[in-house]
């Protein structure tokens, strides 16, 4: 309990750091090399996701099964850690901030296969996961359609920076065709970027960060996840038309042009 109590007072110094860098943004957006990054160029920083609860529980509407990989006194202790780091940040008189967009249809995927262990939960109980990859395909087919909450990636920006911090992210907003956008309210100051650009962005970082000797580093992310095999034929056979509505959310019509909007629906159409 001393190297814990030690641990947190210690992080609450660096949240402290006239330098400090909040990450903060939606899952599965690209943030990973700017966290290595930072980590690198010995900025003291933090990457969050939402300062409510783990995200997993905002994300699926199958609560119960998300509940299964969390230990309830563990999950109590860390929404209290949370608050209180929250607290730190909101009393700042400065807070620098990167958030990142990326494809809304390419996001949400990405999430599903990353936390498939949830949904096996229910396939265990009823065996869709014990025959063959159609019988699997299809129960996270149905998991796909019926248990994610889409609107967790549509309002992150109102839910997360705007009710945490005050900063409205689209009043800032007016060009679709910009790949980042430089935004100061509230006391925050927020770079919003496209994960699309983001190879081509360590210029607009160094700026932002005011370190001239930054780089963009790699995260060494891993591409051959376990899931790769289902994951390629469920690509090969979901009709991702059902998830082109994402595309007119207020937020990704502010952030995105139309034609960039075209090239993702022409990229998952079949």
């Amino acid at each position: 309990m001393k190297f814990s109590l030690a641990r947190q007072r210690a992080f609450d110094q660096t949240l402290r750091e006239t330098d400090f860098v909040l990450v903060y943004q939606m899952g599965k957006v690209g943030s990973s090399s700017i966290e290595a990054s930072l980590e690198h160029a010995e900025i003291p920083s933090w990457h969050i996701h939402t300062f409510d609860d783990n995200e997993e529980f905002q994300m699926y509407h199958n609560t119960a099964d998300v509940a299964c990989f969390f230990d309830w006194p563990v999950r109590t202790a860390y929404r209290l850690t949370l608050a209180h780091r929250r607290r730190i940040l909101q009393k700042r008189d400065h807070l620098k901030i990167i958030t990142l967009v990326r494809d809304p249809v390419a996001t949400v995927v990405s999430r599903f296969f990353q936390d498939l262990h949830i949904q096996f939960i229910s396939g265990k109980k009823n065996n869709a996961i014990h025959g063959d990859i159609d019988t699997t395909l299809k129960h996270l087919t149905d998991a796909f359609e019926n248990q994610m909450r889409l609107d967790y990636f549509t309002d992150w920006f109102d839910r997360e920076l705007k009710r945490q911090f005050g900063v409205d992210v689209l009043k800032h907003i007016s060009d679709p065709s910009q790949t980042h956008w430089h935004i100061e309210q509230n006391g925050c100051d927020v770079l919003l970027m496209k994960c699309e650009a983001i190879n081509q962005s360590a210029d607009v970082l160094a700026a932002f960060l005011e370190h001239p000797g930054f780089t963009l580093e790699s995260s060494n992310e891993g591409s051959n996840k376990w899931y790769s095999a289902l994951y390629q034929r469920f690509k090969e056979t979901y009709s991702f038309e059902r998830l082109f509505h994402l595309y007119d959310a207020p937020l990704y019509r502010a952030v995105y042009s139309e034609e960039e909007i075209a090239r993702f629906k022409s990229k998952w159409g079949q």
